[in-house]
């Protein structure tokens, strides 16, 4: 089997498991089962741009912008949902001491 080949059998596979991974995202029953889904639908989107670097090597590029924008947005989102707030308290709960 060729490199094209197997790149349009990896492209294939990928696909299915991001079909796979968005019925998790619709169907998740927490939030975090639907963040994690999430993840995994930007880890599917890096790899099918890495797969698309062999063609042209500015998706290589492209697939580490994916995975960093997707890292920070998934930290954030496990902030809001532990949290329920993306902005920090702004002082000592009342009846606490300082």
């Amino acid at each position: 089997m060729t490199l094209a080949g197997l790149s349009v059998a990896f492209a294939a596979a990928l696909a299915l498991a991001g079909v796979f991974v968005v019925v998790r995202l619709v169907r998740g029953p927490t939030p975090f089962d639907r963040l994690i889904a999430m993840q995994g639908l930007l880890l599917c989107a890096a790899l099918f741009a890495a797969t698309l670097h062999g063609r042209d090597p500015r998706w290589g590029d492209a697939a580490l912008a994916i995975v960093l924008i997707g890292a920070a947005l998934v930290a954030a989102g496990v902030k809001a949902l532990r949290k329920q707030s993306f902005q920090p308290p702004l002082g000592a709960p009342e009846g606490e001491p300082s």
